[in-house]
Formats: structure tokens, sequence, C-alpha cells
């Protein structure tokens, strides 16, 4: 039976940290989270920090932190970026950090379309002192799997990885496609073939479209579509915005049986001229909905509001009298 088992159980929770991206309910406040090709596209340096904790109450339940900044390169029509984030799933760890460069060409007055790519590096680690095996001694002070596929203690491995995108950004509408990893070789824990973790690639498309109602109002949807090819899972959101300082919303994550997630509420507020703090809850709808108290996320966002450098010249407006 150990023997049987335990691959089984490895096999199974390796497809299951290479397979699942983190998730995250703020989306359309982070594209650059998702897309390197972002970066760059406010015209002016941004940086955001997002925790969530998924599942609460469920134990072994993923908690992700992830921080970002980026900033345009207006003399080569650039944009660059930082991101690091880490991810845990019971006894999983991925920790990344990656370097972003973007280059944008102008389609037009208000439209822009730009091309990313990221370079990065992973590290992994599995913590044995988490697992527990059917056939293992775990009564103080004795800690033995007496399993040989399994290790005690934390094991690691490193690898590299690449990412890339596009993205289009008019003067309320915007959406892109991105791909993590383009690339990144297998991990291979304790130089063996015991436990291998190859990352599996997930594309993601992302679009949002502004509505101006009134003065002081604005409407804003937008949708977020997540595949490895095998599985698809779809998010629709729709945030309202007051007067530029207090936003509202909600949105659905999952269509079908198999992909139903959650229900998403979601609030914020302009703390300053230049930071932004926003909260979303998941409701959840999953069969997991009865050993978990839903999902909290929290994110921070902070803007220089103010083009770095000279800047891009404006519009040439001509004078009627003169054409």
């Amino acid at each position: 039976m150990k023997n049987v088992f335990t691959p089984i159980l490895i096999a199974y929770t390796s497809c299951l940290i290479a397979q699942q991206a983190p998730q995250y309910s703020l989306y359309s406040l982070n594209p650059y989270a998702l897309n390197p090709a972002y970066a760059g596209l406010e015209n002016t340096l941004v940086a955001t920090g997002a925790y969530r904790q998924q599942w609460s109450g469920l134990l072994g339940a993923p908690v992700t932190q992830h921080a970002n900044a980026h900033m345009p390169l207006y003399v080569i029509s650039s944009g660059i970026g930082l991101k690091v984030e880490n991810d845990a799933i019971g006894a999983h760890r991925t920790t990344q950090a990656a370097l972003s460069y973007s280059y944008s060409l102008e389609l037009g007055r208000t439209t822009l379309l730009s091309a990313g790519v990221s370079a990065g590096y992973m590290q992994y680690s599995l913590d044995g002192d988490k697992l527990r095996a059917p056939e293992g001694t775990y009564n103080e002070p004795n800690f033995n799997h007496n399993d040989q596929f399994l290790p005690e203690g934390r094991v690691k491995a490193s690898t590299t990885f690449f990412e890339a995108g596009i993205f289009l950004q008019a003067q309320k509408l915007q959406a892109g496609i991105s791909m993590q990893p383009v690339f990144s070789p297998a991990l291979t824990i304790g130089g063996t073939d015991a436990l291998k973790i190859e990352p599996v690639r997930h594309y993601f498309f992302y679009s949002s479209y502004t509505f101006d109602v009134g003065r002081n109002l604005n409407i804003k949807p937008s949708v977020l579509a997540k595949t490895d090819i095998t599985e698809t899972q779809a998010e629709i959101s729709v945030v309202f915005q007051w007067n530029e300082n207090i936003f509202a919303g909600a949105s659905f994550r999952g269509f079908g049986e198999r992909a139903k997630d959650a229900t998403v509420i979601m609030a914020g507020l302009r703390l300053s001229e230049k930071t932004t703090l926003a909260y979303a809850f998941d409701i959840p709808l999953s069969p997991l909905n009865s050993a978990n108290r839903g999902s909290h996320e929290l994110l921070l966002r902070y803007s220089l509001n103010r083009p770095i450098g000279a800047g891009k010249l404006p519009p040439v407006i001509y004078n009627p009298r003169f054409l």
C-alpha cells in the first residue's frame, strides 16, 4: 500500500502546485501582476502590494503576498517593472521575482499597443514536516514518514522563467493577453526524479471598458479568463466609482459546475491623492464552501500621479483659423 499510495500523493500535490496560478480578486486594479506589457502604461511610477488569504479556516489553504512597481521610459517609448510574489499552499511554497520590459507603439492619439516580456527566478520548497504518510510515526519526539519518497525537513529547487504579453490601451478600453510562463525548466527536488515539477503554461485574457455616467460616476465592467488549455475559468466584474474617490463592485468567478468558484464583493477608497486602499471578500460557491469561511484580499496602491522626466508632448490641437 505504501509504495502505491506515496507516488500518487506526490504526483497529485505536484500537479496541484504546478498548475494553480495565484488567484486575485482585485485584478482590475493590478493588471501588471498578470501582464508584463502593462509596465509603464500609466505614464507615472506605480507601486502595488497585495495580500490574499484564500479559503479562510481551511488547514493548508493558499496564502499569497505580491508586490510590484513599474514606470515608463519615455525616451525609448518603453516601460520597466519589477514584481515579487510568495505563494504558500500547505507544505508547498513558491517564491519568485521578475524584471519586465515593455515597448509601446502609438496607434492613434489615444491608443497604445504594448508588447512586454519578463525574466525571473523561481524557488520552490516542500516542507516535509507538514506531510503525513499512512504508515508514518509521528509521536513526539519520533518523526519518521517511513517512506523513501517523502522528505523530512525542508527541500528546495530553483529555476528561471520567462513571461510575455501584449496590451492594448485606449481612452476607455483596455485589453491584454499574456502567457505565464512562456518557458521554464522543470524543478527537480533532491537532484532525482522522485519529485519533479514542470511549471504549466497559463494564458490570461483581460479586458475592461469605462462608461461615464454623469459628472461624478463611472462604471467599469471587466473580464478575466485564465486557462492552461485543460481547464478554463472566467470572471466577470463590475465596479462603480464615485468622484474618483470611492468605489464598490462585485464579480462572479466560474461558469459551469466544474469551474464555479465564488461571488466577490469589493470596495475601496483613495486615502490621499496618491494612495488607494481596496478590499475584496470572496463568498465561496464551490464544494469547498462547507469547509471554509471565504477569502480575503487586501490591496494598497501608490501612484506618483505625475509624469517622470520630460514626459510625452501633448497632442497637437490645430486652430481652425489656420487650417
